[in-house]
């Protein structure tokens, strides 16, 4: 039974595993753990379920910012961002964010996985979790024409993609898309075409990049299309949504074990007006994402003894780290019109369109509403500087304040973390930025509760991201009311190297639209901007990247895997310092940045949890205490400490340098 008849009838039984959110990471688990007949795995979801919905299977409609699909998060005003409130859309339906987000399939690079192993996290290499890459999804090849179009024999290694079985489907789009060719043939002649497949965690240039979009009929593939649909006849497991979660419960032992660390026995729940607890024999997994993992924990009593007792919540674990060390990608659009009129996503708000689209898609899977974001471009800051925009001085600079940041931080935890940030940026084979090109053009700082695509027009838009932010954020709670959203705070572009890094990929992304062939697709050789853009110098885009940056939708490391003395809330198998039977398995407890979108990452760590879990509980150490960690240098830990060396040489002669 799958789905349960009532509430009551879910929380009647006690279940193995209880997982709290049924969204990207959590639907995978669940269906991995039920893998094994005899156990019981338990799932509670506080969104619906959609997964007939043409509102999310559709590529081109947007369920984000709809209350239906969204929890309409925002974050608080933000200093840095001339105090703009930024929207934070989360997914509230079966399936979580996945059934919202815009479908890109991009991957962490070597450098990103490898710095979380060397945080202190032994088995969290890149080599480590590659394999689960290759697990979660089915790559179907596009056909010669399409493969030709989007050059992706290039991109595509086939040792690296399973071609047949289920999980979530991954394609190349089965339409020419607007200024897709261009766009390929603009990187090459500026001599930075992709040459491996990002997959492998290389990869520097610009591509097509795959999309989580099924071909057979060119809809989104997500978690609930992939992991719950298939396996509804499973008799172990049962997923409860319209479900949202109040507390976690805990057992503190008696008699001889009333010391004991606490042991997570069960969830307290209100669905439909009514309060429940539901037990779990085993374990209780946290998959609630990055803003409400970390709520979670502190409405249970696991957090920060100042702000569990604000709200007059008793202290369960003292865990300062709830919440902290929060990153985010800040992007920034710079939206062009056509040269000549093509359709565009902006064509849906003209009286008519959407529907008429509609019928086109389903007739034959084609039309606007079958239009995908497919051009990526992931580049080094050497690739960047070669621009004329950008000059031994920007170098220089980031020299400068990079050795500032080390000087300057006293946490133990950043301080590592910004030695590997800084040795990656330092590295021409690492990503510092990310592009994406979208059918459509945006207004600069879209406001909470509007839509992305407010005007009509043929216009395109380049997305500017800098991939590994220096700032750090925090979200926590509000009240001890569940129901309260939780406080978002990003520090969007606090620390001086995020606005200066942000500046010289726009630029980059200003001057990429001004180079043939992508000039010849829009207007004015690409001066022509949308209305409220301009074009931007030295001089004013500062002003301009604060004015627009806005969320990549992102976030992660709120409940960041790292030894518990550097600010780490989960061990390196995901036990919730502090307690017994307690895990976090979403991108909350990536301890890091990767330089793309997170998705594919959420799905590859949940691959490995479940075995992670699986493991633990054959060797009987299931219920093991979130063990401590040592010698968190790790492997990488030379190339760090090699990185300040470097930063001190640039600084002293203006060159980059490398060691030996």
């Amino acid at each position: 039974m799958v789905l349960p008849d009532s509430p009551g009838q879910f929380a009647s039984k006690a279940y193995d595993f209880l997982i709290v959110g049924g969204g990207t990471a959590g639907l995978l688990l669940a269906a991995r753990l039920s893998e094994d007949p005899n156990v019981t795995v338990g799932v509670l979801e506080a969104g619906e379920n959609r997964v007939a919905d043409p509102n999310v299977l559709v590529c081109g409609k947007v369920a984000a910012f709809n209350p239906n699909y969204d929890w309409g998060f925002s974050s608080v005003p933000q200093e840095h961002l001339k105090s703009r409130v930024v929207p934070q859309p989360r997914g509230r339906v079966l399936g979580g964010s996945s059934a919202i987000n815009g479908m890109v399939a991009t991957f962490a690079s070597r450098t990103d996985i490898d710095n979380w192993g060397s945080l202190g996290n032994p088995g969290w290499f890149f080599d480590d979790l590659a394999p689960y890459y290759k697990k979660f999804a089915t790559f179907t090849p596009p056909s010669k024409d399409n493969a030709a179009f989007y050059n992706a024999n290039a991109v595509i290694d086939k040792d690296l993609h399973k071609s047949q079985g289920e999980g979530i489907r991954t394609s190349f789009p089965t339409t020419k898309m607007v200024a897709a060719k261009e766009w390929l043939d603009t990187f090459e002649n500026l001599g930075l075409s992709l040459a491996e497949d990002p997959q492998g965690g290389g990869g520097l240039g610009g591509y097509t990049n795959l999309s989580t979009i099924d071909p057979a009929d060119s809809t989104r593939s997500y978690s609930a299309t992939a992991f719950f649909a298939p396996n509804t006849g499973r008799t172990n497991l049962t997923v409860l949504t319209s479900a949202t979660v109040n507390k976690i419960t805990f057992s503190h032992g008696t008699g001889h074990h009333q010391n004991a660390e606490p042991t997570a026995t069960g969830v307290q729940f209100t669905s439909r007006g009514t309060e429940y607890h539901v037990s779990a024999r085993r374990e209780v997994i946290l998959c609630a994402g990055t803003y409400q993992s970390p709520q979670i924990l502190e409405l249970s009593g696991v957090g920060s003894p100042a702000i569990l007792s604000k709200y007059n919540i008793p202290v369960i674990v003292d865990l300062p780290s709830v919440g902290e060390n929060m990153q985010e990608h800040s992007e920034v659009p710079l939206s062009y019109e056509l040269a000549a009129p093509e359709p565009t996503l902006n064509d849906l708000v003209i009286p008519g369109v959407a529907d008429a689209e509609l019928v086109k898609f389903y007739a034959s899977k084609s039309g606007i509403l079958s239009m995908r974001i497919a051009s990526c471009a992931d580049l080094s800051y050497k690739q960047i500087s070669r621009r004329h925009t950008i000059g031994d001085e920007r170098l220089e600079l980031f020299a400068k304040r990079s050795q500032l940041a080390l000087d300057n931080c006293k946490n133990e935890g950043l301080k590592a973390q910004y030695k590997l940030q800084v040795a990656s940026i330092l590295n021409d084979e690492d990503t510092t930025a990310q592009l994406l090109f979208l059918p459509l053009g945006i207004d600069i700082a879209v406001p909470p509760g509007q839509t992305l695509i407010p005007t009509p027009g043929s216009f395109v838009t380049i997305i500017s991201n800098h991939a590994h932010p220096f700032s750090r954020g925090t979200v926590h709670i509000a009240s001890a009311d569940p129901n309260a959203k939780p406080i978002i705070d990003p520090h969007y572009l606090e620390h001086e190297i995020d606005i200066q890094l942000l500046e010289d990929v726009v630029l980059f992304s200003q001057d990429l639209a001004t180079t043939e062939p992508l000039a010849s697709k829009l207007k004015d050789g690409g001066h022509g901007f949308k209305p409220g853009y301009y074009a931007l110098d030295k001089d004013n885009i500062e002003d301009f990247v604060r004015r627009a940056a806005q969320s990549a939708y992102h976030p992660l490391g709120s409940c960041s895997m790292m030894p518990r003395k550097l600010g780490g809330v989960v061990s390196p198998k995901l036990q919730v310092y502090g307690t017994k039977g307690l895990r976090v398995v979403d991108a909350s407890i990536f301890p890091m940045s990767i330089r793309n979108n997170t998705q594919t990452c959420v799905y590859a760590v949940a691959e490995k949890a479940a075995d992670i879990i699986k493991d633990d509980w054959k060797h009987g150490h299931g219920h093991g205490f979130a063990e401590k960690t040592s010698n968190w240098k790790g492997k990488r830990g030379l190339e760090a400490e090699d990185s300040v060396e470097r930063v001190e040489a640039l600084n002293s002669n203006g060159k980059r340098t490398r060691r030996g």
